[in-house]
């Protein structure tokens, strides 16, 4: 019959290897410790990284090549404005740009004879993230009519009912409020 307790063989006995194991078990105290010798090796690498960055150490610099892609990608969006959330369709959510709903508004002012559309604003729902608009529900349109235009009010009715078909038809949808505004007449 083997002894449990024996010490033979460079065994130890089984309580202090219970003992061990457990002496190694997080603590407050020891949460506490390694929390702060973590922050502090943050806090030294970030301040590694500001003393190389100071003095121009290219291992620390962007590369010529990732600054030129951060720089397009940035007029890229500004170009092309927010991206407008709009009513889901059957293939689920999607959203629009604001280049794209603008370009499609002026196409429709310049698709009505004689008009000349010269500047857009819409105005946004609150959206529900705040990356994007929310649903487009006003339209401000400024426009340029033909100088022998006979009836204004007619033609701004007109243009009124060419963005609201154009939205319905290429976007399905219906914009609230569409004003119109004759800032401009030239000769046709």
């Amino acid at each position: 019959m083997t002894d449990l307790n024996s010490h033979g063989n460079n065994e130890q006995p089984l309580e202090n290897s219970a003992r061990e194991t457990t002496s190694h078990a997080p603590t407050p105290d020891r949460d506490h410790v390694e929390t702060e010798r973590y922050l502090d090796l943050i806090r030294s690498v970030h301040q590694e990284w500001e003393t190389l960055e100071q003095q121009g150490d290219p291992s620390v610099q962007l590369s010529p090549a990732a600054l030129t892609s951060i720089k397009e990608s940035v007029r890229a969006d500004a170009r092309h404005g927010a991206h407008i959330e709009m009513s889901p369709t059957s293939a689920g959510t999607y959203t629009l740009s604001e280049l794209s709903l603008r370009s499609l508004v002026r196409h429709a002012i310049d698709s009505v004879p004689g008009v000349i559309a010269l500047r857009t604003t819409i105005d946004y729902a609150p959206a529900h993230d705040f990356r994007t608009r929310g649903r487009p529900t006003h339209i401000h349109c400024r426009i340029s009519a033909p100088l022998d235009a006979r009836d204004l009010p007619q033609l701004a009715h007109t243009v009124r009912d060419t963005i609201a078909s154009t939205c319905r038809e290429h976007l399905d949808l219906t914009v609230d409020a569409i004003d119109i505004h004759i800032e401009d007449l030239h000769e046709h």
